[in-house]
């Protein structure tokens, strides 16, 4: 039987980083991108509601997913100091769950005003740096960074995280849920 996995979100950044990761935890598994909702606003503000988005995600993902082992989610917010945040859940068709973070950084301040009002942060940066659809390629943080680091790579970190207690249960033995 194949390893599935259900990554609730079909942004290629985010099922970029899912796969680059899951091969290699999982080598021959296949990650299988699906539009999930995060039952939270288009843009979180704040830590719970970024970590609420990343576990619906996550737990719709393994539900719409027939014969996934785990769901993914993947969920980017601002924190009220105008941080971007990330947050990234997993959970295993056993009810095992995890969340981890990802790398916190201030925005520009215009764009945190604008975000801190409720307009989304991808189509500000997008007005802002006259770009397009910049959430589905290098992100804020590619744009901030000049390409240092992009969006897919900054799901990496967390994801790989995120992983751990499903890479070692004898060292996690039980179901972990933050």
């Amino acid at each position: 039987m194949s390893f599935i996995i259900a990554v609730g979100s079909t942004n290629p950044a985010k099922t970029t980083a899912a796969k680059t990761i899951c091969e290699r935890a999982f080598p021959g598994c296949t990650v299988t991108g699906v539009d999930v909702p995060s039952g939270v606003p288009e843009q979180p503000i704040g830590p719970d509601q970024t970590s609420t988005g990343a576990r619906n995600r996550a737990r719709a993902a393994l539900a719409a997913v027939p014969g996934a082992r785990l769901g993914m989610g993947l969920e980017g917010g601002v924190d009220a100091e105008g941080n971007l945040i990330n947050c990234v859940a997993v959970v295993e068709a056993g009810g095992r769950e995890n969340l981890t973070w990802g790398v916190r950084f201030p925005l520009p301040p215009a764009v945190v005003a604008r975000v801190l009002k409720g307009e989304e942060l991808s189509r500000v940066m997008d007005e802002v740096t006259g770009r397009t659809e910049s959430k589905k390629q290098q992100g804020a943080v590619g744009i901030l960074t000049n390409g240092l680091f992009t969006r897919a790579e900054m799901w990496q970190g967390p994801l790989a995280c995120a992983l751990m207690p499903f890479l070692h249960p004898e060292l996690y033995p039980a179901p972990i849920t933050p």
